[in-house]
């Protein structure tokens, strides 16, 4: 008998072979569109004690290369998705201590591997390794453009660099442990999207854990997301419930965010909250607010700036801290190369109650992203 981790790996490989097999080999080749990018970063952190200074991958947007298989059907379009990391270190993982090898491709740097069937009537369904309903939710109305810079996610910047006392000891914990935003993941799953009504789409999906051995954690989620123009402002709106049953410490999230985008003096806002309860007991919560501005103040492509931040609470193991981050972020367009060059700066602070005080982690970012 197939289990659920089998059927996520065999349904979309099955798919995607009988199309190409039910298909002429011109049609077929027409079908194929590949892309990706590369998208490098100097990171600069200083945690008050040391500074380091890495190039790494930006995880705001790992580097990464996929392909695209469509056909058309009777009633629908049938696609298949294949997309990998390059397994090059990111930035979320870089520490003051990290040694890690540049390259380090394994199965976790899979992103994608599915099967969708999209009809207009009856909505849409994916099988396979790829996004969960909530995957997305608490970013999905930031219109700014300054998403290869900074984002909901504060940690893709340097969730690695942990809090050091100000007094000297043991350090504290990480950004990453103290910066979370509750989203949705990628993993293997059945997923269902409505059709658009009236601009919402309802989604909902059940998953698992199949590219971590030994991980038998089970993931549910709905997410409802609504987008609709009002004149000359685009509106967005999104709220997601997810569920995760695992060996230990389950956890149950809710999480939203509105954002609006006026096209005409290209001035942008969005609001996300988030609050999840573990088992433990642990009720974590933190809204994250941005502004932003983007013009056409260069021949060369659109310039897209914001600030933003980020509060959080009972984050950590010891209920009562608070983790708080300041950010700006620039994004600078180049259209005939296909170039996005970025620059963030993160001022992130850590409280807690036990009497203990942190040094801020400051952290610069610039690079560059080529896609093809």
């Amino acid at each position: 008998m197939i289990g659920l981790k089998q059927s996520v790996w065999v349904a979309p490989a099955a798919l995607v072979v009988g199309s190409v097999a039910m298909t002429s080999t011109a049609a077929a080749e027409d079908g194929f569109r590949f892309y990706g990018f590369l998208n490098g970063a100097v990171t600069s952190v200083d945690d008050g004690v040391q500074s380091r200074n890495e190039f790494s991958d930006n995880s705001n947007a790992p580097s990464r290369i996929g392909a695209w298989y469509e056909m058309g059907t009777a009633s629908g379009t049938l696609k298949f998705n294949f997309e990998t990391a390059l397994g090059l270190r990111g930035t979320s993982s870089l520490s003051a201590t990290s040694s890690d090898d540049f390259f380090d491709w394994d199965k976790t740097d899979l992103r994608k591997f599915e099967a969708i069937y999209e009809t207009e009537r009856f909505g849409t369904v994916y099988l396979g390794q790829g996004s969960m309903a909530s995957d997305g939710i608490s970013g999905g109305t930031d219109m700014s453009g300054t998403d290869l810079s900074g984002t909901v996610a504060i940690a893709d910047t340097a969730g690695g660099f942990a809090f050091q006392p100000t007094g000297g000891g043991a350090a504290g914990p990480t950004i990453g442990d103290v910066f979370k935003d509750f989203d949705g993941s990628r993993k293997g799953r059945v997923r269902y999207d409505t059709p658009s009504f009236g601009g919402f789409v309802v989604s909902a999906s059940a998953g698992t854990e199949i590219l971590k051995d030994n991980d038998d954690t089970n993931f549910y989620d709905v997410a409802l997301r609504y987008g609709k123009d009002f004149g000359d402002t685009a509106f967005k709106a999104t709220l997601a419930y997810a569920q995760t049953d695992g060996a230990s410490d389950d956890s149950k999230s809710v999480l939203g965010s509105v954002g609006a985008l006026h096209n005409p003096t290209g001035i942008s806002g969005t609001l996300t909250v988030g609050q999840s309860d573990r088992d433990s007991g642990l009720k974590s919560d933190y809204v994250y607010a941005k502004v932003g501005l983007q013009r056409d103040w260069f021949a060369m492509g659109r310039t897209h700036l914001s600030v933003d931040a980020y509060r959080g609470n009972d984050m950590f193991d010891a209920a009562g801290d608070k983790s708080v981050a300041y950010g700006f972020e620039a994004v600078q367009k180049i259209d005939n190369a296909n170039v996005d060059l970025f620059f963030s700066y993160y001022q992130h602070g850590y409280d807690v109650n036990t009497g203990t005080t942190y040094n801020d982690v400051d952290a610069y970012m610039l690079g560059a992203r080529w896609s093809f």
